[in-house]
């Protein structure tokens, strides 16, 4: 490895991402003689794939967080449990919440997104951010035992997201009094995805006694009544939100270039289109070919991520990001079955569900730090 210059100021790795973690493996296996420091409000990074199985019951919370703080001793990585308040692209420094300023010589950002509510919405409980998701659904358990009668909990939102939510918290309340109900402005469940998917989605709600509200788009939650757009009105005692993903707020500060939504925009090569030392992955990254909030994105963009930092460091060209344009879906349902959807083909199965297993207990085994 290249002795270290202490005169230049380090490569900063924003959030724990899923694009994160891999950069923060392969800079620390090769080594450029650079310090990399990590910052990240939570020192365990749960894995999207596995939250609906964390809900259900089947995994641990140790099951699918990567420990941040072990990944980074094992790849000589400086770990910062905080979040970051600000960016200052001509300072190039990094303002945190524990009051420190780091400097940096190149930037890299995997925040994620936050939870977008409809306007004028601030009640119920927002799946994301993931990282303390953990946190949330303890409260909504104590909600849940503490209430008299039938608990009502609706989810809103039919994307893949929402009808996993969906059943995962249908099985983990399977045994109390609580009534799951699945709503959103959608005619049909997961319409992004095929209709054979669609229809094996609407068999397994019928099965499973998930009330479903379609083309009920929520403007408002108040007086635990969920009210759409055209009138309809769904009694509630809580909501779950897995509606569409925001940007951070305080992002619109930085003077870094956004788009429309807030989200930082990148090229090909995920660097900032205004200024070439940040990068930017993940949900957070705005894509000049566009794809969905979806985890599947930022796991395949960390080894490009990683190469082109590194890339950078050495003032190599940069290789360009090429998303998927069809791209697998594992839809878990947690009654030990699962649907794969990808190409409009779909195939539903205890099968599909053990091959999910495997392949999300595979990335998380790529970054365990056990002997």
């Amino acid at each position: 490895m290249p002795e270290t210059r202490e005169t230049e100021k380090p490569v900063v790795l924003l959030g724990g991402g899923h694009a994160h973690v891999e950069v923060v493996r392969a800079l620390g296996e090769h080594g450029h003689g650079r310090k990399i420091v990590l910052v990240s409000p939570s020192r365990h990074a749960p894995y999207s794939g596995m939250l609906p199985g964390y809900i259900a019951g089947r995994y641990r919370f140790e099951d699918f967080h990567i420990d941040l703080a072990a990944l980074c001793d094992r790849n000589d990585v400086t770990f910062l449990e905080t979040s970051a308040t600000g960016i200052d692209p001509g300072r190039r420094s990094v303002s945190l919440a524990n009051g420190r300023v780091v400097g940096y010589d190149l930037l890299s950002v995997d925040i994620g997104s936050a939870p977008s509510l409809p306007a004028g919405i601030s009640g119920g409980i927002p799946v994301k951010p993931i990282a303390s998701f953990a946190e949330r659904l303890a409260q909504l358990d104590a909600l849940a035992e503490e209430h008299e009668g039938p608990f009502r909990l609706a989810i809103v939102g039919q994307g893949v997201a929402g009808v996993e939510m969906a059943f995962a918290l249908r099985e983990r309340f399977a045994r109390g009094r609580v009534q799951v109900t699945l709503a959103g402005r959608a005619l049909r469940p997961v319409p992004e995805r095929s209709k054979r998917t669609r229809k094996f989605v609407e068999t397994a709600l019928q099965q499973a006694g998930i009330e479903h509200y379609s083309g009920f788009d929520v403007v408002a939650f108040e007086n635990r009544e969920l009210i759409a757009g055209d009138g309809r009105r769904l009694p509630v005692d809580e909501a779950v939100w897995t509606t569409s993903s925001g940007a951070p707020a305080w992002l619109r500060k930085t003077g870094l270039q956004l788009d429309a939504a807030g989200f930082i925009r990148v090229d090909a090569a995920l660097r900032s289109v205004s200024h070439g030392n940040v990068f930017a992955a993940g949900d957070v990254a705005s894509l000049p070919d566009p794809r969905p909030k979806a985890g599947v994105f930022a796991v395949r963009q960390g080894p490009i991520l990683a190469d082109n930092i590194r890339r950078s460091l050495e003032g190599e060209d940069l290789l360009p990001f090429h998303p998927q344009r069809a791209w697998l879906a594992l839809i878990s349902l947690s009654n030990g079955r699962a649907i794969a959807d990808k190409w409009g083909l779909s195939v539903s199965g205890r099968g599909v569900q053990a091959w999910k297993h495997w392949n999300d207990t595979r990335f998380l085994r790529k970054y365990a730090c056990d002997p």
